[in-house]
């Protein structure tokens, strides 16, 4: 399945990630163009706003899902880059968020592993700890757990060793990766199965987010390795809008399905 990054297809000045104003019209010219779905998020400041904390937003989220044939599929919570996961604060928070989560049956909750929340050593059993309590919810809740990450193939399998989770992925960022000393295809033949959704964007050498095929990803080998370990899993366009947003959108879509055909769909 093919989706977008909610906010990508609303204005936003010069702010790439931003909560959309009004993200009910997001489902409509999601669906024109021909996307799967729209994966939600959680900002870096909990904004109580945001239609999945509300009874009557779930209700439109889940009538416009229907309505035009878009799922709700993924979260990606951002809540955890200024706010520890190793803090018992943030742990409720968390409970929180997948309690509203479990109701709009979301199939994948993102953690990404950034800022306040970067896995070392001083911080890392007590993330270990909190983790292994949100897995058990998501397992209970039918949601699988992925962490988006900018650790190595072998860090991510002590990750998950510490962790000892079976309910635990690995998130692969196109644009995240592109800028490490590693390698993106022999990353990705290393991560292998536990790569279970992955984040669409390009950036140029100054590590900025560019308009899909003005950067440094070379997608052609990307797909071409996925194709090799027999990747199966899903995808979120998370680059930038455009002058023109609708027409971006859709180069995008085009552009990324011609690669999931040729290499995935088979």
């Amino acid at each position: 399945m093919l989706g977008i990054m909610q906010g990508r297809l609303s204005y936003a000045g010069k702010k790439l990630q931003s909560f959309p104003k009004n993200p009910y019209a997001e489902f409509k010219l999601a669906s024109k163009i021909g996307y799967d779905f729209i994966e939600f998020f959680g900002e870096k400041v909990k904004n109580r706003k945001n239609p999945i904390f509300s009874n009557d937003g779930k209700k439109k989220y889940i009538n416009l899902s229907k309505k035009n044939n878009i799922k709700i599929y993924s979260f990606c919570d951002n809540y955890v880059i200024n706010h520890s996961l190793s803090s018992k604060k943030t742990l409720k928070v968390i409970e929180h968020t997948l309690d509203h989560l479990s109701i709009l049956k979301i199939k994948k909750y993102i953690l990404p592993l950034y800022g306040s929340s970067e896995l070392k050593f001083k911080n890392k059993n007590k993330i270990y700890k909190n983790v292994s309590k949100i897995s058990k919810i998501c397992t209970e809740k039918n949601i699988e757990l992925i962490f988006e990450s900018n650790m190595s193939p072998k860090e991510f399998k002590t990750f998950k060793r510490n962790t000892n989770l079976d309910n635990c992925f690995f998130l692969f960022d196109t644009g995240n990766r592109i800028l490490l000393k590693s390698n993106l295809v022999n990353d990705i033949y290393k991560f292998k199965n536990n790569i279970k959704h992955i984040h669409l964007k390009d950036k140029n050498i100054h590590n900025k987010n560019v308009i899909i095929g003005e950067g440094i990803v070379n997608f052609e080998s990307i797909f071409k390795a996925l194709k090799k370990i027999g990747y199966k899993g899903s995808f979120a366009i998370e680059s930038q809008r455009g002058k023109d947003i609708e027409l971006q959108a859709t180069k995008n879509f085009i552009f990324f399905k011609k690669l999931i055909k040729k290499n995935i769909n088979k």
